[in-house]
């Protein structure tokens, strides 16, 4: 056939005419335009990869310049552009005139810059010289919202998802280079624009045109071969056996800092799947690469640890890598979900789920007292290929509504698919009270008592400053109190009045001498009186059968979480360290009474502590340091509640 390679939006031919504005690219705008970029083409190239492959797969991105001049396909698209400008110049809403002066700013540099993606050992997009439908490249290079078939080795889905590229480039305009395993190699660019008149055609045009080989003669339209010229086309042509597909985003307009958002997108979205040796990624800028595999991974993420939104990320991972415990679930099959767990004090409140192919879908929060980071993983693939089909095109949630349908199948595999997100919601939860939690559930789960915990959804890892477990969501009125010193304690009393006193007429007291009260825990020593051996009662250093009981100094806060069931939190900070420290709560009444309360459960940073009546302990307590106390008491009422601590030695 006569080749005839150049840009070829088709004639509308009396259809619809289709507008600038398209919701599938305008979902992958926004701030994380680069981190959806990262998630899309690396979640195809992990669906993607062979089965026999020795090794994990590989995926580069590079940024390249070009001269723009040297290539013609750019100036004919720059027809393309003008063309549209004219077509609505009467009618132009702001999003479509941004775009052109983006557009025409970008094509008129004498140097492009163009993002070039690459993935190896992975099939390529099958199907490039048969153009059948359901076949990947078909998918993913002349299809509209349908995906690719679901065989194994399919090659990636290619679904809404492939419109990411199309959000970072200013011309909306994307190449695609592959070499599939079975040897075929091919090459076209997709441009969307909009309806606009060719005065070639003498038609109005459909809003995607291609870059393509066309047989107007005989209405055939193909890819660019090996066999066919194209100077632009020869810049990607991949050696015999590297199997994979290039992604080419030409006027790349994301290219400040470019390689660094690259980076910390794929750390955050597939540090298990890097973890697990099934991805490498390299990124190349200019004279710098930097290699993201399970050996840099630990100090790639080191080196973004000041930077908040990586917080989570770097908290997930230490629990993926130092564990305090790993198990499975068993959600459809014997062990079919892997869950690693660990608890930190300046650890919030995160669990990320994660398929099998080592990409992160989401996170979220179960509230519980304790802080810990989980990390969920759908080991099995039929279970993970269940969960992907509940997935929107971010791939960000899981959703059994999102598989539709009527039918008796679609309705199966719908229910199928809620019991399985809900048993692993369901599941992770028991795990973490199991592990952590020791109020019981009927007292966590009360109704109220969530709206005065401190977590929320968006509360996340280091969103806040310090780790106060006493910043609780709901205001509370100010109250005039006043304080006044006891020894080593804070005692809060009564709101009280000023009284002003009277002169009283006085001696006069010598100030170098100062009488103190002896402490009445202390006790005299056991000594020789006057040096012959004569005993004086007392107590004698070494073992003996008695323990002292001493005061701790040391600094209280208590507050109610949920008075109608008992449940109250405590933070002690003694100035020193205990070994063997007990605890007291009182009821404290207006007239200065105190009343013992009974504790029904009582934990110490997370940690059961053993209670008989009023008194709690032992417990180990390290001085400077901030402890937790969740109490839940018999009684069940609005109580001012004070603290009591002690230590026996």
């Amino acid at each position: 056939m006569e080749a005839n390679i150049d840009w070829r939006f088709p004639p509308l031919d009396g259809g619809t005419k289709q507008g600038f504005n398209n919701n599938d690219i305008e979902a992958f705008k926004g701030e994380l335009v680069i981190d959806n970029l990262a998630r899309e083409i690396c979640q195809n190239s992990l669906d993607a990869r062979v089965d026999a492959a020795s090794g994990p797969v590989s995926v580069v991105f590079e940024l390249r310049m070009i001269r723009t001049g040297a290539f013609p396909l750019f100036s004919r698209y720059g027809d393309f552009i003008a063309a549209c400008r004219d077509y609505y110049s009467s009618n132009m809403g702001h999003q479509l005139k941004h775009f052109l002066d983006d557009a025409e700013l970008m094509l008129s540099l004498e140097e492009m810059p163009l993002l070039v993606v690459s993935d190896h050992n992975t099939y390529g997009l099958r199907g490039s010289r048969t153009l059948e439908i359901g076949d990947p490249w078909e998918a993913l290079t002349s299809a509209d919202g349908i995906s690719a078939g679901k065989d194994e080795g399919s090659g990636g889905s290619y679904g809404i998802g492939k419109n990411a590229p199309f959000a970072c480039s200013a011309m909306r305009t994307v190449f695609y280079n592959t070499l599939d395993v079975d040897g075929q190699s091919a090459f076209t660019g997709v441009g969307r624009l909009a309806t606009f008149y060719d005065k070639d055609l003498d038609d109005d045009t459909q809003r995607i045109g291609r870059y393509q080989n066309n047989d107007t003669e005989h209405k055939k339209y193909f890819p660019i071969y090996p066999e066919d010229s194209d100077e632009f086309r020869d810049l990607f042509v991949r050696q015999e056996g590297d199997c994979g597909t290039d992604v080419i985003i030409a006027g790349f307009s994301f290219s400040e800092n470019w390689a660094h958002n690259v980076k910390k997108a794929v750390a955050k979205n597939f540090f298990v799947a890097i973890a697990e040796r099934s991805l490498v990624v390299e990124i190349v800028d200019g004279g710098t690469k930097t290699v993201l595999n399970e050996n840099t991974l630990a100090n790639v993420l080191e080196g973004l640890k000041d930077e908040s939104d990586m917080m989570d990320t770097l908290r997930l991972f230490e629990a993926y890598t130092h564990s305090d415990f790993v198990t499975r679930l068993s959600i459809e099959s014997e062990g079919d979900v892997e869950v690693r767990i660990a608890s930190r004090p300046n650890f919030g409140k995160k669990i990320a789920n994660f398929r099998n192919t080592g990409m992160l879908i989401n996170t979220y929060f179960r509230r519980i007292f304790q802080n810990y980071a989980a990390v969920v993983i759908v080991q099995e693939k039929g279970l993970s290929d269940l969960l992907k089909k509940t997935e929107p095109a971010k791939h960000d949630n899981w959703d059994h509504k999102r598989i539709q349908g009527n039918s008796d199948s679609a309705r199966k595999e719908r229910e199928r698919a809620r019991i399985a997100i809900k048993k692993i919601r369901e599941q992770i939860l028991a795990l973490l009270r199991e592990q952590y939690e020791t109020i019981p559930e009927k007292t966590v789960d009360a109704v109220g008592v969530g709206n005065y915990l401190p977590d929320s959804v968006d509360s996340g890892f280091g969103n806040g400053k310090g780790d106060d477990a006493l910043r609780p969501i709901v205001k509370l009125g100010k109250s005039r109190v006043v304080r006044r010193e006891i020894k080593d304690e804070v005692e809060v009393v009564a709101p009280g009045k000023k009284n002003m006193g009277a002169k009283v007429q006085g001696d006069i007291h010598n100030d170098e001498e100062h009488y103190v009260d002896p402490d009445p825990l202390l006790v005299t020593p056991h000594v020789d009186s006057e040096g012959e051996g004569d005993l004086v009662a007392g107590v004698a250093i070494g073992a003996g059968s008695k323990s002292v009981t001493t005061r701790i100094s040391y600094k209280k806060r208590t507050f109610a979480v949920n008075n109608k069931v008992g449940l109250y939190r405590s933070i002690l900070t003694p100035s020193t360290d205990s070994k063997r420290a007990y605890v007291e709560f009182v009821a404290k009444g207006e007239d200065g009474t105190s009343v013992p309360l009974k504790v029904q459960a009582l934990t110490c940073d997370g940690q059961t502590v053993a209670s008989k009546g009023a008194k709690c302990g032992p417990i180990a307590l390290t001085g400077g340091k901030g402890h937790v106390l969740m109490v839940t008491f018999e009684t069940k009422e609005k109580m001012l509640v004070d603290v009591k601590l002690t230590e026996a030695i």
